[in-house]
This record gives structure tokens, C-alpha cells and sequence, in this order.
């Protein structure tokens, strides 16, 4: 089952952050599927453990653009990050402790997926190419 659809309108013109975007989308499906086969609980939260620290990751990687290209509104988007980070790990917090949120948590990351590239990373984009690079970001 796919809760998270990659298609053009999510496309940044950004290679990395694209690659990273799709891979997120990407491991958010596997998860569903594990959850919805009823994968092991180990299985489970070993796959959202990974995918959490990818999205880490890929927010490191947006901070560094932003930071390096004087991103205005970079502690906003930051901020943003922090705050879906400490969401998706309550969520995860409380589905190791046996709750059900499993349709809760992959919903929240759906939408975070989406929302988030519409609302934060489109704008950030936006003037990251409008401006020339300073220093070339490491990939991850």
C-alpha cells in the first residue's frame, strides 16, 4: 500500500535534496506495508528508527544549503524541522510503549512529507537558486 505518492509537483530541481525526498517518501511506504502486513514489532520499529534518522539527515542537508547560501528565513525553517522531529519521535516514543498510533504516525509523516516541500522547501528552493553557491555542500 502507498500512502506517499513521488510525483513532479514535489520536484525541487535540487538533485540531492530531490534524492533525498524520494528516498523518504520511498522508506515512508515501506513502513505502511510493514505495518499493514503485520511485520514483526522489532521489524517495525528497527524501519522507523531508520527512517527517522534519515529525515534527520536530510534536514541537516537543507541547513547546510541554507546556511551557507544566508538563507533569510533559515531559523524558521529550522525551527520547523525541530518541531516535526520531536512530533515524530512522540509518536514513536509511544508506539514502542504497545499504543496504537501506527495509522497516526504514517499519517503525520505523509503529511509532513508533503506539506512540508509544499510550504518550507519550495521557498527555500526558490532563492537558493536565485543566488550563487558559496561553498559546495558535502553529500550525505
Amino acid at each position: 500500500m502507498t500512502i506517499a505518492s513521488w510525483n513532479s509537483r514535489f520536484e525541487t530541481g535540487v538533485e540531492i535534496i530531490d534524492a533525498q525526498h524520494r528516498a523518504l517518501f520511498a522508506a515512508l511506504n515501506q513502513l505502511t506495508e510493514a505495518f499493514r502486513s503485520g511485520t514483526s514489532g522489532e521489524h517495525v520499529k528497527a524501519g522507523l528508527a531508520a527512517l527517522l534518522t534519515y529525515a534527520a539527515e536530510h534536514f541537516q542537508t537543507e541547513e547546510a544549503f541554507m546556511r551557507e547560501r544566508g538563507y533569510p528565513d533559515l531559523a524558521v525553517h529550522a525551527a520547523e524541522h525541530v518541531r516535526l522531529v520531536e512530533r515524530a519521535h512522540d509518536l514513536e516514543t509511544q508506539f514502542r510503549e504497545g499504543r496504537p498510533v501506527a495509522m497516526e504516525l504514517t499519517i503525520f509523516l505523509a503529511d509532513l512529507l508533503a506539506q512540508h516541500i509544499d510550504e518550507f522547501d519550495t521557498a527555500m528552493v526558490r532563492f537558493l537558486k536565485n543566488e550563487p553557491p558559496i561553498v559546495t555542500v558535502k553529500r550525505l
